[in-house]
């Protein structure tokens, strides 16, 4: 099997058996409670995981939360028919779901904005994408296969930028999630990334030094939650929806989002 296709079936595998696990689990000592399926992409998964433990808190109905790279969930989704609420990096990702007519409603969240995130000791010497085609640099960006935010830097910055093929040498590691990443990065063994500015806020992404994207190759997205036809508590998941609608926006702009306005 191609070393590609069998790290990506080996990671779709893990996340079936995460799944499964957790509901084995929740099933065990609570007496058969229901439970939600919430599947979001792991670059939120600080205010995520926040705003579930407070809905978990608040109506002591227990959130499975999967994190995973958006278009990994969501061949999850349409391979099992599986999931209550989803929430990718890119809201074309809930339009495909909702052509297939498995998406009831959506509501905006916040804006995803991305940028170079560069290790301390690269300080002053990368200020911008042209200094990631530089001979030696260690660059590492979201599989483009695997994540909504690597699909787009491959459209909107290595399919665009006259030294995208240049940057796309220096490109060391292809990571799965934003979290295998920034793990990748902590190691040592990258000198930048391309990611979401929030993360480097985040506890994964501590130290690390954000430079601004050039404005005609800039990433902004807009970050949707969809409410799923797969659901098997349509009723308990439209109260979750509701309440990461309504409290998700506080809690989102808390940990460093752009919560203004609404996506487009």
């Amino acid at each position: 099997m191609n070393p590609f296709f069998k790290k990506r079936y080996l990671l779709f595998s893990a996340l079936i058996l995460t799944v499964a696990s957790f509901a084995v689990l929740m099933l065990l000592p609570d007496g058969r409670k229901p439970y939600l399926i919430f599947l979001s992409g792991a670059a939120m998964k600080v205010p995520v995981a926040e705003i579930a433990g407070k809905f978990e808190e608040k109506t002591g109905i227990r959130v499975l939360t999967v994190f995973e790279g958006s278009l990994t969930l969501r061949n999850y989704i349409l391979n099992f028919m599986t999931g209550d609420v989803f929430l990718p990096g890119d809201r074309k990702v809930l339009d495909g779901l909702s052509e297939k007519g498995l998406l009831r409603e959506n509501s905006f969240v916040a804006w995803h904005k991305a940028g170079i995130l560069v290790s301390p000791r690269y300080k002053g010497e990368i200020s911008g994408l042209d200094d990631l085609s530089r001979k030696g640099v260690r660059l590492a960006i979201s599989n483009p296969e695997m994540t909504s935010l690597g699909k787009l830097i491959n459209k909107r910055i290595l399919g665009r930028h006259p030294k995208g093929r240049e940057i796309l040498s220096n490109v060391v590691f292809f990571g799965s999630s934003t979290q295998e990443i920034l793990r990748k990065c902590r190691e040592g063994n990258i000198d930048a990334v391309i990611e979401w500015e929030v993360m480097a806020y985040a506890p994964e992404g501590k130290g690390l030094l954000v430079v601004p994207i050039e404005k005609e190759y800039s990433i902004k997205d807009a970050l949707y939650i969809g409410l799923l036809t797969t659901s098997r508590h349509p009723e308990l998941a439209k109260r979750f929806y509701d309440f990461f609608a309504q409290e998700g926006k506080e809690i989102f702009n808390k940990h460093g989002y752009d919560v203004k306005g609404a996506g487009v």
